[in-house]
């Protein structure tokens, strides 16, 4: 029997995802368990790697880059596991946490995911866990507020933090490493595919809850995460892919009248953001490519919710 398949999704990370397996294999005992790897059209010789290294393991080679929704789905449907664990390829698995991981939902039926405490290169703990994304936090955390009350701005953020040194049920966790139950993911239709990446973790949680099931954070079980080496360093193109997936939240799961406030939030935070790129140091290729970038945004703020293709078009429009 497998308890646990583990879908990792791999996008030029050949070394870090080669040091991710070397950690799963050397560390998950007790449990039965299975691998696999999408790869969403990695040109650092990934794919080889893995065949030399793991023959034995599932790999899907796409032809593109598919986003990480799709292309977890992707390793759900050919997984076999009781449970699915979605594994970033930067993360250096501890001793056995896994195997605490579905001891925790095999003995909790009403919990429908769990991730573990997670850890930076340097040691220190990581936050994992938060509140559902409110206009309220949006407020909370903006620079704005930040350099006109810092210390209002200070006590408000905290009344938002989660101590994730502390087991607990929470609203969302990051999906960097978060365990599912295969059968409610499959009931669930699995990640949403209209966020090519970026808040697909907590649009998944947010449906988990509304199915009655709870999201827990173990504590007792960790792993390293090395924060960005599965991201790249494109940083303008994953702003644009995060302000999208955004707002794509924001449609879905915000009241109409959250709703319209957050989209003009959104909005003005873009124009802001225009004005001074103006008046900013970037060269003038740079401010191209960002009023690029920000034009994007408003007009995905202007049109109901697209749907996949859509926003995958928009969101790769500028790289053609």
């Amino acid at each position: 029997m497998i308890d646990l398949s583990i879908a990792i999704v791999s996008y030029n990370t050949k070394d870090v995802l080669l040091d991710c397996l070397r950690s799963v294999h050397a560390h998950t005992h007790g449990i039965g368990f299975e691998v696999i790897v999408v790869d969403n059209d990695s040109r650092d010789g990934t794919v080889a790697a893995l065949r030399d290294a793991y023959p034995g393991m599932r790999i899907i080679a796409n032809p593109d880059n598919r986003g990480f929704a799709k292309a977890v789905n992707q390793a759900q449907a050919v997984s076999r596991g009781r449970h699915i664990l979605l594994l970033n390829s930067d993360t250096i698995v501890s001793e056995d946490t896994f195997a605490a991981m579905v001891e925790y939902l095999d003995h909790h039926p009403n919990v429908g995911a769990v991730n573990c405490k997670q850890r930076t290169g340097e040691g220190h703990v990581s936050r994992t866990c938060f509140p559902f994304p409110s206009l309220r936090d949006h407020v909370s955390y903006c620079s704005l507020f930040q350099r006109v009350a810092p210390r209002i701005q200070a006590a408000a953020v905290a009344t938002l933090a989660v101590d994730s040194t502390l087991s607990q049920d929470v609203d969302w966790a990051n999906g960097a490493c978060l365990m599912v139950r295969l059968e409610l993911l499959r009931t669930l239709g699995g990640l949403d595919e209209g966020f090519f990446m970026y808040f697909e973790d907590i649009d998944l949680c947010k449906r988990i809850h509304r199915q009655g099931y709870r999201v827990h954070h173990l504590a007792e079980a960790e792993i390293v995460h090395l924060v960005g080496r599965s991201s790249g360093r494109v940083i303008d193109r994953l702003n644009l892919e995060w302000e999208l997936s955004r707002i794509l939240y924001v449609e879905k799961h915000f009241s109409p009248v959250n709703r319209m406030a957050m989209k003009c939030w959104i909005a003005a935070g873009i124009a802001l953001r225009m004005v001074c790129l103006l008046g900013g140091q970037s060269t003038p290729s740079q401010r191209r490519q960002l009023m690029q970038n920000h034009l994007t945004s408003l007009r995905r703020l202007a049109r109901t919710r697209a749907q996949p293709e859509q926003l995958f078009a928009m969101s790769h429009e500028r790289r053609s």
